[in-house]
């Protein structure tokens, strides 16, 4: 599937979540495009078997199209949530996982998942996130017990 596709299908799939349908002007200004263009978009979508498209009467995801979207959205959630650890603005973090969710293969997006679980695992900040916010703020690596365990391990 496209970038655009996926796009496409998200939306869809966020529109109708409650009410069973969208329809073509909720897409456009959801995706910020012309009418024309989601037209076209969602004959391709239809072919793929991924909605059912009835002009006038809305778009409805089909189970197929519901677990893509799904999946999509899952990833770009986990992705944003990555960022957010490390202190990236949260609209700046979903721009970012807007674009990432469509490229990333499957062995790092498992790898950042796996992080983000156990990260949030932790009750409170893990003291390892203090000392990285201290170290984005001052530049300066904060002393901590690993750095020290190091230097006694490895003696300059």
């Amino acid at each position: 599937m496209s970038e655009k596709e996926e796009d496409y299908l998200k939306a869809i799939y966020v529109i109708s979540k409650d009410r069973g349908f969208a329809r073509s002007v909720e897409i456009a200004e959801a995706l910020n495009v012309k009418p024309a263009s989601v037209t076209d978009m969602l004959k391709k979508l239809q072919e793929k078997g991924l909605i059912n498209y009835e002009k006038y009467r809305g778009i409805v995801i089909t189970s197929a199209g519901a677990q893509i979207a799904e999946a999509l959205l899952h990833r770009n959630e986990v992705i944003r949530e990555f960022f957010e650890i490390f202190g990236v603005e949260s609209n700046n973090a979903e721009s970012i996982a807007n674009k990432i969710e469509h490229y990333i293969d499957e062995e790092s997006f498992d790898r950042i998942e796996k992080f983000v679980k156990f990260v949030e695992s932790f009750k409170g900040n893990p003291k390892w996130i203090e000392h990285f916010q201290e170290f984005m703020e001052t530049g300066k690596l904060p002393e901590c017990e690993r750095l020290r365990q190091n230097s006694k391990d490895n003696p300059a």
